[in-house]
């Protein structure tokens, strides 16, 4: 039993250290887009679906409460707050379409699969113009076809789908450090 907790661990350690290796530079160019666009006034909008909808919430409970320091909020919505549990192809797309600007950013978290709601979130956040940042994992080649030659996207297919979940907490925690360290000074 113990041999199998130290392994858990010790490939979590592995990925992890793999993934920073691999996504530092789009990690640090999404946090560089976020701080820009935060510090202009502009809307973070944030969705996923199923195991990634967690995470959209804390990107937004980060953003909007602070998350390492005490500081003001940012301009920060989860659209699955706005869907009100609605599940249909364009829950988030459309308070997308009515609310988003084009100098707002849709963060987005998948666990693969291409889902339909999401490419429609792309589709609408392309269409207005706004910034994509995608953490894709398998199977979301739909997905990141759909995205602008600006945009970002943070691939987890190669670390598998047990660890998509665990790379969008560390890579949410990454951005909203830098995210502070930018805005309001730190290493």
């Amino acid at each position: 039993m113990d041999q199998t907790v130290f392994q858990h661990f010790q490939n979590h350690i592995q990925t992890t250290m793999a993934m920073g290796e691999g996504c530092a530079e789009k990690i640090s160019n999404a946090a560089e887009k976020l701080t820009t666009a935060l510090l202009a006034g502009q809307t973070i909008y944030s969705c996923g679906l199923e195991d990634s909808a967690s995470l959209s919430q804390l990107l937004v409970n980060y953003l909007t409460s602070g998350y390492q320091i005490e500081r003001p909020g940012f301009p920060a919505i989860d659209l699955q707050a706005i869907a009100n549990n609605a599940k249909d192809d364009e829950c988030f797309s459309r308070p997308l379409y009515i609310h988003g600007q084009s100098a707002d950013i849709l963060m987005l978290f998948s666990i693969g699969g291409n889902n339909p709601i999401l490419k429609k979130a792309i589709d609408s956040a392309v269409e207005k113009g706004m910034l994509v940042i995608l953490l894709s994992a398998a199977d979301d080649n739909l997905l990141s076809e759909g995205l602008g030659h600006n945009d970002i996207e943070i691939p987890t297919a190669e670390y598998g789908r047990q660890f998509s979940t665990t790379a969008g907490f560390l890579t949410i925690q990454c951005l909203c450090t830098l995210i502070d360290n930018k805005i309001f000074g730190g290493d």
